[in-house]
């Protein structure tokens, strides 16, 4: 039985039990509140979006509810180290310090997990594709005799782009199921089992969604749930886009033809060629040739229209291909009769002429249509939703007793109207819960004055000499957020010549790694885009600066975000409020958050865009923040950070 909300509330108090087994419990007021809110959500069933700051201890807030409710509860993360978070550090403290009996386990995408079937033929037959990575083979193999999970999280410095992980892992193309010998001894089998007896399941979003994509056809990987918490909810709609859409790139078909080689040459054929795989690789290249020109050196998405719209007719380079991929389809089939681990492979082949063909199709109302070229040639196609709303509604939320949707960024000035209409959401109940931060002495926003805007050509030098003065400021230990690689790399060339703080920056290494050479490095400057300025965390003082370049408004060339542009001004919406701007803000608040993460943190914030003091939608972004004070000269940062409070600045609301 559910223990009641009210009881679940009074062991976060002081005096309690978690008060009493915490070494560095504090009293959080927020964290109460939410505890006692998702509790009676998961009782009583309902909807509900919570926006609980950095510093609210929204982890334990929502797990223990979770683990007395008496209900399985699939806990979704949005990325993996919160995964590895909650597992490894949270779990364990709920059950040997607070007593809490439970059964629960970690589910992560089957990409993430070695094949020990795979490894072994790997072993036997090593093509690699870069030589590069051929002393990562040697440390695979030895983690391999020891690893209890499989889970490649267990090697910190493994790289996120490594190509020799996609010829070991247990990927779903190249998985024969209950055909494999390892199948009993499968690491993918051991955590599927463990999952259907636990009653907490630590889920990321992507697997979450893969699953939800193709569950009523396919059947499903997670257990049966009627609960979920999703734990960084602001990106569920990226993320839902992804899996009811479809994406499919001329690597993919480049990699079905070496794999049909290579089954042709195990089972005694041609070396070169077999299985299909010179007339498909005929066929992609007459295929792609024409994308490939119509995108020329233009960068990011571009829109796939039909022919009769404009766009390419490949209607006669379709035909060749299509009938390639049955050829493989055949030939594989026919091949993999008596080869262990090639059954996926005809499977493979006639999935990427579905895709395709959906792809191709390029009318449905509700999709988008894309296509972008990616690193040496590889065209990537895709078809996603608009809207997403009624697709969750339907998927989704209609089936479950509760739902529970938390992060530190849910809310635009307080509502949550953007998230409640984009996720089809109109019922829930949302509730913004303080954090325990005290914001106004912890940091100082820094917006200097007199820069020029982004799109002026100065922006750039002006913006290196700003980033210079604040790290010398802070002695380093700075990050620095981008919204684009190419300023990223202006940004990195100039302190790479400067050469008096050591660098680390994305691409040079797994996040992981990057973050954590971030904190042992004394003085380091960390810089990122896209992904790092999600779920970074860097606490003490190995982190005192964060700036962030530009406002990270999406680019309203993206084919998606045009169409859903559209969309809201075909029902007499204003696109830019309504989206554009709620969007940004958000992730402003995302890369912010990154600086104070515990009350005896403190550091400079730095938004170096103009736009925040000189437009009238400015105030939407420095309202929407927590309640820094802002300042706006550089001697202001400096007093800061060698005194020890800021009284007597400028309040926020002053720009």
């Amino acid at each position: 039985m559910a223990a009641p909300p009210e009881s679940i509330a009074r062991l976060f108090a002081p005096g309690n039990q978690l008060s009493r087994v915490h070494e560095s419990y504090e009293d959080r007021p927020g964290q109460r509140e939410m505890a006692r809110r998702v509790a009676a959500v998961l009782k009583d069933g309902g909807r509900l979006m919570i926006e609980a700051g950095t510093g609210t201890g929204k982890t334990l807030a929502y797990l223990v509810p979770a683990l007395t409710s008496g209900r399985r509860v699939i806990v979704s993360t949005g990325t993996r180290n919160l995964q590895d978070q909650i597992y490894n550090v949270d779990l364990p403290f709920l059950r040997g310090r607070l007593g809490l009996d439970f059964s629960a386990c970690v589910m992560k995408g089957r990409d993430n997990y070695l094949c020990r079937y795979r490894l072994a033929e790997f072993a036997r037959e090593p093509l690699l594709e870069d030589l590069r990575e051929k002393q990562w083979v040697p440390r695979i193999v030895d983690w391999s005799r020891s690893t209890e999970t499989g889970d490649r999280a267990e090697i910190a410095d493994l790289p996120d782009s490594l190509r020799l992980w996609r010829d070991v892992n247990a990927r779903a193309d190249t998985c024969s199921g209950t055909h494999c010998p390892e199948y009993e001894n499968c690491w993918l089998t051991v955590v599927k089992r463990r999952a259907q007896e636990s009653q907490v399941v630590v889920v990321n979003h992507h697997l979450f969604f893969a699953d939800l994509a193709l569950r009523t056809a396919f059947g499903n990987v997670l257990p049966d749930y009627d609960s979920v918490i999703f734990d960084e909810a602001h990106l569920l709609e990226e993320v839902v886009t992804l899996y009811f859409g479809v994406q499919l790139t001329a690597g993919q078909l480049e990699e079905l033809a070496r794999q049909a080689e290579r089954l042709a040459a195990r089972s005694g054929g041609q070396t070169k060629g077999g299985g299909g795989s010179a007339l498909l690789r005929e066929a992609a290249g007459e295929f792609f040739r024409p994308l490939r020109e119509a995108l020329g050196s233009a960068a990011g998405r571009k829109r796939f229209r039909p022919a009769e719209r404009g766009g390419l007719d490949l209607e006669g380079e379709w035909a060749v291909l299509s009938e390639a991929l049955e050829e493989v389809e055949r030939q594989t089939s026919r091949l993999a009769a008596n080869k262990a681990g090639a059954e996926a492979l005809p499977t493979k082949a006639r999935d990427l002429r579905g895709a395709l063909s959906r792809v191709l199709d390029r009318r449905q109302p509700d999709h988008v249509y894309g296509m972008e070229l990616r690193g040496r040639g590889n065209v990537i196609l895709t078809a996603a939703p608009i809207d997403v709303s009624n697709l969750l509604r339907e998927h989704l939320f209609e089936g479950l007793h509760a739902c529970v949707l938390t992060s530190a960024t849910l809310a635009v000035h307080g509502d949550f109207d953007f998230f409640q209409k984009r996720l089809g959401l109109q019922d829930a109940d949302g509730r913004v819960v303080e954090s325990s931060f005290d914001h106004r002495n912890q940091a100082v926003l820094y917006l200097p004055e007199r820069m020029p805007e982004p799109r002026q050509p100065e922006f750039v030098a002006r913006a290196v000499e700003q980033i210079i003065r604040l790290l010398e400021i802070t002695e380093g230990r700075g990050f620095l957020l981008f919204t684009s690689y190419a300023v990223l790399g202006r940004v990195e060339e100039a302190l790479a010549d400067l050469d008096r703080w050591p660098l680390l920056v994305q691409g040079q290494g797994s996040k992981v790694a990057l973050v954590e050479a971030f904190k042992e490095r004394r003085g380091s400057v960390l810089l990122g885009t896209t992904s790092f300025w999600h779920g970074v965390d860097v606490p003490g003082e190995a982190l005192s600066l964060v700036v962030v370049d530009k406002i990270p408004f999406d680019v309203p060339s993206d084919p998606l975000i045009a169409a859903r542009i559209d969309r809201i001004r075909d029902d007499n919406g204003n696109p830019f409020n309504e989206y554009q701007v709620p969007l940004a803000v958000l992730e402003l608040k995302q890369g912010l958050g990154r600086l104070i993460r515990r009350r005896t943190d403190r550091g400079i914030l730095a938004v170096l865009d103009p736009r925040l003091t000189t437009r009238r939608y400015g105030k939407t972004f420095l309202t929407s923040l927590p309640p820094y004070r802002v300042v706006r000269d550089l001697d202001s940062c400096a007093r800061f950070m060698n005194g020890p409070r800021i009284d007597g600045y400028a309040p926020r609301e002053d720009p």
